[in-house]
């Protein structure tokens, strides 16, 4: 069973790279990958699954914290001309 779980964190980690799914996804596939590996039965298959996916969604936080952090300096200068 804990395989099969590794195997849906890992498609949440890669479905968040699509716009319509997200950081909460990322979130949820990195928590779940770590609650997968805790289990004392799980195959290497359900390891290498629950490994993959708690990289891909630190690696879509990672670049969506990048990209935000990129951008802030005119995030800033905008919401400063909205206020105004």
């Amino acid at each position: 069973m804990s395989t099969k779980f590794a195997a849906a964190a890992l498609a949440l980690a890669a479905l968040s790279f699509v716009h319509l799914f997200g950081v909460e996804k990322a979130a949820l596939a990195v928590v779940l990958g770590v609650m997968v590996l805790k289990d004392p039965l799980l195959s290497p298959r359900g390891q290498k699954l629950a490994k993959a996916a708690i990289i891909t969604g630190i690696a879509y936080l990672l670049v969506v914290a990048g990209v935000f952090l990129y951008h802030m300096p005119a995030l800033n200068s905008m919401a400063s001309k909205l206020a105004k």
